[in-house]
């Protein structure tokens, strides 16, 4: 998988706020235009919640790689800036598992209907 350098634009050179949950650990990979591709990161911090990396990177500590569900709204507000736009990492899915379909409850389609509408993007 070759390394990511787009417009001038290294990310292993740059301080990385690391999700110590991604299972890919400090490989974080891409898709872009070429097909796959990837980096090795150095993170100078870790945290093991995604709302924690985003709070970091807003307040100029670094760069972070978070689903857009987290960063949505500080990115329309100007307090976050996409990096990289040419690739996209791996999508990762929102699931309700539920034993049967014919007597789904209330409470359970609720939930489901608000996941649909929450992630649109996972549909």
């Amino acid at each position: 998988m070759p390394d990511i350098v787009e417009e001038g634009f290294d990310l292993a050179s740059h301080r990385i706020i690391g999700y110590s949950n991604f299972t890919t650990g400090n490989d974080w990979p891409f898709e872009g235009l070429q097909g796959p591709a990837g980096v090795r990161v150095r993170p100078w911090m870790y945290a093991n919640n995604g709302e924690t990396c985003c709070a970091a990177a807003v307040a100029g500590q670094g760069v972070a790689l978070q689903p857009g569900f987290l960063v949505r709204k500080d990115l329309e507000a100007g307090r976050l800036v996409e990096l990289m736009s040419g690739y996209r990492s791996a999508r990762l899915g929102v699931y309700a598992v539920y034993p049967t379909r014919k007597f789904v409850t209330p409470k359970v389609r609720a939930l489901v209907d608000y996941l649909a509408s929450a992630f649109p993007e996972a549909l």
